[in-house]
């Protein structure tokens, strides 16, 4: 799928607008309130990075280096990680190649928690997941550059993370 030029400047221009809004937010009396969130008491998470498509490879993502990249800020501040945990943070980056040499990459983080709860109506016990927190970023970049700008991306999403679990201790 290709996009004019003027749809893609749109895209990119709208894309820094949602980031300085969630930026804005993010600094509001409501996002700074008590503590007590859900994510809460959480010290081990499980990380789960998506398969990348052949676009993504094209453009130099390694599920490695993306969970690398990610995992980093969580390690620093003593978050511990296990193939198996209550909290799993899975990570995706969706690309596009708009032309021959331009990436397009939405990439995404969000944190869930799987949960059992009875249902009355049905009388069974059932399971599900909730989303404790969620992340995105989109870039457009040369594919020469694109892998060292998604994977700086990825950690300001691990950073972003690590904001929201500090406001919720």
């Amino acid at each position: 799928m290709f996009l004019s030029l003027p749809r893609l400047v749109t895209a990119v221009l709208f894309s820094a607008l949602l980031v300085t809004t969630a930026q804005a937010q993010d600094n509001s009396p409501a996002a700074t309130g008590p503590s007590g969130g859900p994510l809460a008491g959480v010290a081990v998470l499980q990380l789960v990075v998506a398969p990348l498509s052949a676009e993504s490879a094209r453009c130099g993502l390694q599920a490695d280096l993306v969970k690398e990249s990610f995992q980093q800020p969580l390690t620093t501040e003593g978050l511990g990680l296990q193939k198996s945990a209550h909290v799993r943070i899975i990570v995706k980056a969706t690309t596009v190649i708009y032309t021959e040499t331009t990436c397009i990459s939405n990439i995404e983080a969000s944190a869930v928690q799987n949960t059992r709860y009875f249902d009355r109506k049905t009388g069974t016990e059932r399971a599900g997941q909730v989303l404790l927190w969620q992340e995105s970023g989109l870039f457009v970049t040369g594919e020469r550059d694109h892998v060292v700008l998604t994977n700086i991306g990825f950690r300001d999403l691990a950073r972003s993370f690590i904001r929201k679990w500090k406001i919720d201790q």
